[in-house]
């Protein structure tokens, strides 16, 4: 099974874990259980954010297009499609006869149109909708205007010529456009129905229709249950529940146990499971460069940078690599490989003893005073950072203080710029290569003081570009960002979906999130 990382809006950004465990069923087919953090609130597609109420979502509802197990987009709901030669119109042709299902799989008299996609988009374009789609497709012609009000929605760049052909037209070329209409906020909604739920669309069993492979079958305080008819090994039923056994055990003795048949783990332990491997984090040493900081100092901030990237080592113990800049691999921006096509953004750091003896010009030991290495406690990253130390101390006789603190507290300081120097996870929320870049501006948080006028304009003009563009001014922003030193990347952590041997064809992307188990099939 490949895996499929995609950018995608930061409102999708929820981190989340989960199981799949083989439970019994009505059915000769395969049946899963799901752990969530939270039992799915909201299944108004439109609307949905939360983790498990997205991936309840799309395993819910059909959408025109979706990814395979192999990647590719294949036909949904839709027979097929043809683009335009400016990649400006979008013609999608129906099948013929779908309907919506009820609860419990009845049958309804609600057909899904092309006027149901209509609809559906033009929801995402209203402003009390408040959905986190509107940024996605926001290349839909006149999307800004009726967003805001100032023009009515028919003139939105959808429409339907008869039942079966749905037609979008947008302003400019959106390269990522046919993926983004796999999620489930394009899935489609019939006007009638939604106006008869009286504003409680999605919010019970009874106001909830499913256009996908599963049906919602049932939906109390203890959990979520769809179900579908389908043979084995296809998976026939989907359990969404909380986890309340309180085994403690790790992801991988769940699975060798038979009580999941798939989980997330950070442990790094050996294991003859299958595996998904992918990062969302770079740790880093930050330097408060915040005004009246003795880090202010780019000099001194390049000198310690460099002898630190000399002297640490990767840790044997958890998944870690060395990082090859704050993005770690894997990460997509509009379908693109960002790592790939930005290159290597690290910068060289030639003689840092030199410049440190350069940067010393004009300053006291006694600017140093106070001065501490902050790293969150049961991290595992006391012997990093005390090599780091041991080497600041070699080669410039600076020695500061390690101060381990507990998570929460570690997280309260970091927020606050109440540190001098750290050792911090930086995540990239949501798989956003814009977000993790954004955090070191005064609008995202302005995580180490650090303040540059070009670097926040280039990363503000970033989000008005697609494809290579937009690549290119973000890796503007990462190099920028890393030869100022105020950030320094030294290991990227992995993370891994573990999988029984058995299971196969999950469509999954940590980011999204997405587990489609459309053609989940487990023998």
């Amino acid at each position: 099974m490949k895996r499929w990382l995609r950018f995608t809006a930061a409102v999708l950004a929820a981190a989340f874990l989960f199981a799949l465990t083989g439970c019994g069923s009505s059915t000769n087919s395969a049946s899963f259980t799901w752990f969530v953090d939270s039992i799915p609130a909201n299944l108004d597609p439109q609307v949905a954010s939360g983790a498990s109420d997205v991936i309840a979502c799309e395993n819910l509802y059909g959408t025109l297009v979706r990814k395979d197990p192999d990647g590719e987009l294949v036909p949904g709901l839709c027979e097929k499609w043809t683009v335009s030669s400016d990649g400006l119109t979008y013609t999608f042709t129906l099948k013929d006869g779908l309907t919506y299902a009820a609860a419990k799989g009845a049958a309804t008299e609600y057909d899904i149109t092309a006027e149901d996609f209509v609809f559906a988009f033009r929801r995402i374009f209203h402003a009390e909708t408040a959905s986190p789609y509107a940024v996605e497709f926001s290349a839909i012609q006149n999307s800004a205007a009726v967003l805001a009000g100032l023009a009515d929605e028919s003139s939105l760049g959808v429409s339907a010529n008869g039942p079966l052909t749905l037609v979008f037209r947008l302003s400019e070329r959106d390269d990522n456009f046919l993926a983004k209409l796999a999620m489930p906020g394009a899935a489609p909604c019939d006007e009638a129905f939604f106006e008869s739920t009286r504003g409680t669309y999605g919010l019970t069993a009874k106001t909830t229709l499913a256009s996908g492979s599963f049906y919602l079958y049932n939906w109390t305080a203890n959990g979520l249950f769809l179900r579908r008819t389908v043979e084995s090994p296809l998976v026939g039923s989907l359990r969404l529940v909380q986890d309340t056994s309180g085994s403690g055990k790790s992801a991988a003795q769940l699975i060798t146990d038979d009580k999941c048949s798939a989980a997330l783990d950070e442990s790094g332990e050996a294991t003859n499971l299958q595996t998904v491997s992918y990062s969302d984090t770079t740790w880093a040493l930050l330097f408060n460069a915040a005004e009246g900081s003795v880090f202010q100092n780019q000099q001194l901030r390049q000198a310690l940078a460099g002898i630190a990237r000399e002297n640490a080592d990767v840790p044997s113990s958890g998944l870690y690599t060395a990082a090859k800049g704050l993005v770690p691999e894997g990460l997509t921006v509009d379908g693109l490989d960002y790592r790939e096509t930005a290159g290597d953004p690290l910068p060289t750091i030639p003689e840092p003893k030199a410049l440190y003896l350069a940067a010393r010009q004009g300053m006291a030991t006694s600017d140093f005073s106070g001065v501490t290495l902050l790293l969150p406690k049961n991290a595992g990253l006391g012997e990093l950072a005390d090599q780091i130390n041991s080497a600041w101390q070699k080669e410039c006789s600076l020695f500061f203080s390690v101060e381990e603190v507990e998570q929460d507290e570690f997280d309260a300081r970091i927020a606050a710029g109440k540190y001098t120097i750290a050792l911090a996870p930086i995540r990239a929320e949501g798989g956003s290569v814009y977000q993790m870049l954004q955090q070191f501006t005064a609008e995202g948080g302005s995580l180490t003081g650090y303040a540059d006028t070009v670097y926040a304009d280039r990363l503000a003009l970033s989000a008005q570009q697609t494809g290579k563009d937009r690549c290119a001014l973000l890796a503007q922003c990462e190099r920028q960002l890393l030869e100022s030193c105020t950030m320094v990347p030294l290991m990227a952590q992995q993370k891994r979906l573990l999988l029984a041997n058995g299971v196969r064809d999950l469509v999954f992307d940590p980011f999204f999130p997405v587990l489609d188990l459309t053609w989940a099939k487990m023998s």
